[in-house]
């Protein structure tokens, strides 16, 4: 009888759960609504429900369906705070809401690399206190399909809620602010050692024809994930062991071993737990940083693909047409070389990003100058990037008359022994900062490569070797990382992305 009543009163308490009208996880307090747009606004509720929203003097009302309800806001303009109400057996009241611009900033680990590690991050943490600027972090969250909640909370910016944020995002998301002096709301959604594959879902993934392996077929990789994982057992079990027992001490958790196997991250399971929650939250635009997962010679070149493939998918599953998406080219690391015939997976998927600009309203934000003298992957000069972000904002997302780009590859022309490149995004003239201008590869008809002479004539860059009668192709920042440093940039004091002129079959190992 005892059981009875409690099984009853289970049953009774999971009826009244799932009764209750819940916004969707991103619909918390401090949040930030975008303006001038249509504002989609979701959750879930009993079958048949009615749910009502009020905000700003609309209300909308819809019946649940499946469990779920949408409604659309009226553009708004920018301010706040105010408040939402949700309404249906149950009350809602979310507080403290802005209405201004809001990004989604995404990628791997140079886009979640936190503010503490910022060589500028201390004093920018200690005046970071402006709650017109809203942050969210995403937490890690893979799963193998698609999710329609993941566990966060907006927050204003503060010392506080700053310091363990993507400095890449903070740098934008504050300068924005200051620039455009709205509210600003910064989606950060990324994952630190990720492909790009992750983040795309399956459907997407296996439309693209690869070949079939452990990088882009969710079966293989979850296999041979679990291969590893089984073969790493008694290294990940005395290590969760001595983790606990430092737990127990109240001491600092010993370091990883070195090749542990950490999260599961193969193909679209952070598209399924951490991009899907969020669609089709209204957002301005998007910010792109990833690649270094995939910038392996052989691996690289399937990134020519997966990058348009993302941002079409992206973009068709948020339904607010082409909206800006920034790209970040990497920044070179690893080993310094000055060989100019090895074959280099960090310059192939730099030049596919360059590539994806093909696709409309995308920019390119270059990071070659920002390199660590060390190699570091991880640099820590991100306060550059953030303000070349907000000049692609400003051209590409509010309509400024702006130069906001570096020199892009435009074309070449082949003159005797000489190529002669042209470019867009000149910037007032092109111009080789402190020394001659270096990291210029020319080859032939045999595709061998030696360094080129490069010389700047007004809008045009000249490149030779006494090694190549007959140049076919030209290069630039070929390589890992290049040395000496590259110096081509624009008047506008935006260095050029790295490229190639040719469309050569690239190495696959």
């Amino acid at each position: 009888m005892k059981h009875t009543i409690t099984s009853i009163a289970s049953c009774f308490l999971l009826a009244i759960g799932f009764a209750q009208v819940k916004p969707a996880s991103l619909f918390s307090d401090n949040m930030v609504l975008q303006r001038e747009t249509n504002v989609p606004v979701w959750g879930t509720a009993s079958e048949g429900e009615n749910v009502t929203v009020e905000f700003e003097g609309q209300k909308l009302t819809t019946t649940a369906k499946e469990g779920k309800w949408k409604v659309s806001l009226k553009p708004l303009k920018a301010g706040g705070p105010f408040a939402m109400t949700i309404r249906g057996t149950n009350t809602v009241t979310i507080k403290n809401i802005l209405v201004g611009e809001v990004w989604l900033c995404s990628g791997q680990s140079n886009m979640e690399r936190a503010m503490i590690y910022d060589t500028a991050g201390k004093e920018a943490v200690a005046n970071s206190a402006n709650d017109m600027l809203r942050l969210v972090t995403i937490p890690h969250n893979s799963k193998d399909t698609p999710q329609t909640e993941v566990a966060c909370k907006w927050v204003a910016s503060s010392p506080a809620t700053t310091l363990r944020f993507s400095a890449t995002a903070y740098w934008f998301g504050s300068k924005l602010q200051k620039e455009l002096g709205v509210p600003i709301g910064i989606i950060n959604s990324s994952f630190g050692g990720t492909p790009i594959e992750a983040w795309i879902n399956e459907k997407t993934l296996m439309d693209l024809g690869l070949p079939k392996d452990n990088n882009n077929d969710p079966t293989l990789a979850r296999a041979e994930y679990e291969r590893r994982k089984e073969k790493m057992k008694p290294v990940i079990d005395k290590y969760n062991a001595d983790k606990e027992a430092a737990k127990q001490q109240h001491l600092p958790a010993p370091p990883a071993p070195a090749g542990i196997v950490g999260d599961y991250r193969g193909p679209n399971v952070l598209y399924n737990g951490m991009i899907a929650p969020l669609i089709p939250f209204a957002i301005k635009g998007m910010v792109w940083y990833q690649g270094e997962n995939n910038s392996y010679v052989g691996r690289a070149n399937t990134y020519y693909q997966l990058l348009p493939a993302l941002i079409k998918e992206w973009r068709g599953e948020w339904g607010q047409g082409n909206i800006p998406f920034f790209i970040v080219q990497l920044c070179p690391n690893r080993k310094k070389t000055t060989d100019p015939t090895l074959p280099s997976g960090i310059a192939t998927v730099s030049d596919a990003q360059r590539s994806a600009l093909s696709e409309p309203n995308t920019a390119l934000l270059v990071t070659t100058d920002l390199v660590e003298p060390d190699g570091d992957v991880h640099y820590k000069r991100k306060e550059p990037l953030g303000a070349r972000l907000v000049l692609a904002a400003d051209a590409l997302a509010y309509g400024k008359k702006i130069e906001y780009s570096g020199p892009l590859y435009k074309n070449v022309e082949f003159k005797g022994n000489k190529a002669i490149l042209s470019f867009s995004h000149i910037g007032g003239g092109l111009v080789a900062k402190d020394t001659a201008l270096t990291g210029f590869t020319i080859a032939g008809e045999d595709k061998k490569f030696y360094v080129g002479n490069a010389t700047i004539e007004g809008d045009k860059v000249i490149v030779n070797s006494p090694n190549v009668a007959n140049p076919k192709s030209v290069r630039y920042g070929w390589a890992d990382h290049p040395w000496p440093d590259l110096n081509f940039w624009n008047k506008t004091d935006l260095p050029a992305a790295v490229f190639r002129t040719d469309t050569w079959e690239l190495p696959v190992k």
